[in-house]
């Protein structure tokens, strides 16, 4: 391993060890197991559809909480690093700028997929527990997530280099609950724009990131048939260029901070 990778994974671990002493993810686990096992004991009761019930909340609540998670474990970061003035001594290390920004990614990138991991895992139990079956896009449904929050994890973090750590928290949570919605909103509504709202909700629609493509919940929940593999490796591309463009914005950003 050279140099600069041994930095990053050094940036990496020290970003993991923190989010876990912080316990947020303990807290959270804990809530999303609970809602999901009450859903569950519904199914003890033999009413029609309540397999699918279980499922959705169950994925729903996966889905949410990993997202809180990661909002929040990369919202604190940077301004937390600039306020207390621990990143004062790292850059006076031979490690610039750019390397302790990504570093902090990979380290919110890694947490964030480990809960979602274990939250699939989890929830895989609990059906198991319930006699509810899964199929193969089930663990589709689960490495999505996790691609997921490699990209939402890059978005925050650049976003706290120009805002406060509760603006940013508050704005990312926001701008993931419009992406799941916004898309099918403006399919919705498509026909009833015109002229210059039509071309904005457009220019937006092409140019935001679409977070709903990696969520296959409803596919889970209804028993589809696995997806195709083209169209995993599209959607990693999808969340690679999208995690490109925010590393790229960030990094850029906190070099020309003054500190």
């Amino acid at each position: 391993m050279g140099t600069y990778a041994k930095k990053l994974v050094a940036l990496a671990r020290v970003t993991v060890l923190e989010s876990v002493r912080r316990k947020d993810a303990y807290v959270v686990l804990i809530l999303g197991v609970a809602m999901t096992l009450g859903a569950g004991i519904f199914s003890r009761f033999g009413v029609s559809g309540v397999e699918k019930f279980v499922k959705d909340v169950g994925l729903t609540v996966t889905s949410m909480f990993s997202i809180i998670i990661c909002v929040i474990a990369a919202a604190r970061q940077l301004p937390t690093e600039i306020e207390n003035r621990t990143l004062y001594p790292l850059i006076a290390k031979p490690i610039d700028r750019s390397s302790f920004f990504v570093g902090k990614l990979l380290g919110v990138a890694v947490i964030a997929s480990a809960v979602v991991i274990v939250f699939f895992i989890l929830l895989r139990l609990i059906l198991l527990a319930f006699s509810i079956p899964v199929g193969a896009v089930f663990y589709q449904a689960l490495y999505l997530r996790v691609v997921s929050m490699w990209f939402i994890a890059a978005g925050v973090l650049c976003l706290s280099l120009f805002t406060t750590h509760a603006a940013t928290a508050t704005i990312s949570l926001l701008v993931c609950l419009a992406m799941q919605m916004f898309a099918h909103t403006i399919i919705y509504v498509h026909d009833e724009l015109t002229g210059i709202s039509l071309r904005l909700a457009e220019a937006i629609y092409w140019l935001a990131p679409h977070l709903e493509l990696f969520d296959l919940s409803k596919k889970v929940t209804h028993g589809w048939p696995p997806i195709a593999g083209w169209v995993l490796a599209l959607m990693t591309l999808y969340a690679l260029i999208y995690s490109g463009i925010f590393v790229v914005i960030g990094c850029l950003r906190l070099r020309r901070m003054p500190l």
